[in-house]
């Protein structure tokens, strides 16, 4: 009698989750939805043609100060990003370069040099320079020495945000080789255990050639990118549960808090979940970008703000392999494995599926801005004075009369608060 009455329990449990669950999911959904998916979330975006997204943010970096050769590299970094679906890397970083660009606090005319160069190895100095323009001259460095030598190791100091690291792995990858990419950032995570912030988003990007395919991963270390926090904002949103924590190390939803103070939560989120181990690979990636270049480590990078008064002396590591001095067929093996994983059952893609098929649309359709960050691209540029000849017509049609500033300028100004 026992045994029935357990059955019979166990057939109602599992009938009414069969039930229940389903409900549950949908309303959970919205919150626990991919966090890519959260910043891209909305109905409200313009579409922006490639090359004239590109040679407005160069003209707006120009009048902010750079040269016109850096503004269109730094450009391309950031309509890069944007073109692959990521946002928090892509325009709406165009007003805070400016702004660090006007106040001084970059150099926008100033060149890398090469400080120590020994076999596989070199190190640049950015001379508080645009972090794109030290990072083109290493990971060309780093290209022809692993073209030479099988491997080339680089690593930077003196440099400032870089953008999206797979921009630069990418420059190897389209040469048929692998490629490395890690940047430390200003301290946003907040280690587990801990209330303040110590460790950078400290990106690793890795991306290896395969046959007509390749394997493209590019990850922060922090559960997402502060830039993700920052078009949060400029949306008008609140975040997700588990992005972040307010300044007493407790979970937090409000933007605003999380970037003036609390911080990130490592990757994982928080310590029941593992956090630790997102920890330990930013602190992994300090070493490799930070420790062994001798910019500044962790805790001793200034805030990333308009009002730090000081070069930010990030560093970065770019490590790239000449894949044919290993084992023959690379390519052949790595594309097998690539088309074993998308066969799995069920709808599993592999690392770079997702931003290609971005890219594919917007070269197509245009790249894709969301409503509110369209808009301050187009307040920067009439700020700035540039031409409006310069200006898409998707984005002069805007009303960019009052849109919210950047977080990033905002922090350190008593301004960040809602």
């Amino acid at each position: 009698m026992s045994t029935l009455r357990t059955n019979l329990l166990a057939a109602a449990t599992g009938a009414a989750l069969a039930y229940v669950l389903p409900a549950i999911y949908r309303r959970l959904r919205p919150s626990t939805a991919a966090s890519t998916h959260a910043v891209r979330g909305g109905s409200s975006h313009v579409n922006v043609p490639h090359d004239e997204l590109s040679r407005l943010v160069a003209a707006c970096l120009e009048k902010a100060g750079t040269t016109p050769k850096h503004a269109e590299l730094v450009a391309s970094v950031l309509v890069y990003a944007d073109s692959r679906g990521i946002p928090s890397h892509g325009v709406n970083r165009a007003d805070f370069y400016c702004t660090e660009l006007e106040r001084g606090l970059v150099d926008g005319q100033a060149e890398p040099v090469v400080e120590k160069d020994e076999g596989c190895c070199a190190v640049v100095n950015g001379q508080n320079g645009l972090g794109a323009v030290c990072s083109a001259r290493a990971i060309q460095l780093a290209i022809d020495k692993a073209r030479t030598l099988g491997v080339g190791w680089v690593v930077c100091r003196g440099s400032n945000h870089f953008g999206a690291a797979g921009f630069w792995a990418q420059q190897a990858l389209r040469e048929g080789l692998l490629a490395f990419s890690f940047t430390n950032t200003a301290p946003f995570m907040v280690p587990s255990g801990g209330s303040t912030r110590a460790v950078g988003t400290n990106p690793i990007c890795v991306m290896a050639p395969a046959a007509n395919d390749s394997y493209q991963l590019d990850m922060a270390t922090t559960t997402v990118p502060i830039g993700k926090v920052e078009v949060m904002d400029r949306l008008g949103k609140g975040l997700p549960r588990g992005w972040g924590v307010d300044r007493d190390g407790r979970p937090c939803t409000d933007a605003a808090e999380v970037v003036v103070g609390g911080g990130l939560t490592p990757l994982g989120g928080y310590a029941e979940t593992a956090g630790y181990k997102g920890y330990g690979l930013g602190m992994l990636v300090e070493v490799l970008s930070a420790v062994l270049s001798g910019a500044a480590v962790g805790p001793n990078v200034p805030s990333w703000n308009a009002h730090r008064g000081k070069p930010m002396d990030l560093g970065h590591c770019f490590i790239v392999l000449d894949p044919k001095r290993f084992a023959d067929g690379f390519d052949e093996r790595l594309g097998s494995y690539l088309a074993q994983m998308r066969g799995l059952p069920g709808q599993v893609l592999v690392p770079g599926d997702p931003e290609r098929e971005y890219e594919r649309a917007a070269a197509a359709k245009g790249v894709q801005l969301h409503t509110n960050v369209a808009k301050s691209l187009r307040a920067l540029a009439a700020r700035l004075g540039v031409d409006e000849k310069l200006v898409p017509a998707p984005l002069a049609q805007l009303d960019a009369t009052a849109v919210r500033g950047s977080l990033m300028e905002r922090e350190g100004s008593g301004l960040a608060k809602k």
